[in-house]
């Protein structure tokens, strides 16, 4: 029972300790494709909007492995900064409602 709760105990230690490694960023001023691989050549998953916050897992070629919202993607990692900003979608003029950027 002892070894069993040791295990516990250290498997939560290794956990925290690599989402502690992870470095936050900001997706740059524009929309930015999320993908499965580190490419161009990779499925688009999505699209993130600007300034979102991500945590960078990893970088593999020019591209960021990063984790958002409980899930992977890989980004091109030179859009990604190291500071915070504020986006806000525009408002449709025509309309009078937001336009969400999709």
């Amino acid at each position: 029972m002892k070894k069993f709760i040791l295990s516990a105990v250290l498997a939560a230690a290794a956990m925290t300790a690599s989402a502690a490694s992870a470095t936050q960023a900001w997706i740059g001023d524009y929309h930015l494709n999320a993908r499965s691989g580190p490419g161009t050549n990779y499925y688009k998953l999505g699209t993130f909007n600007p300034c979102t916050a991500v945590h960078i897992v990893a970088y593999k070629h020019g591209w960021a492995k990063v984790y958002f919202n409980h899930n992977y993607y890989w980004v091109s990692a030179k859009h990604l900064q190291g500071h915070s900003c504020h986006w806000a979608p525009k408002k449709n003029k025509h309309w009078g409602h937001k336009n969400w950027g999709y």
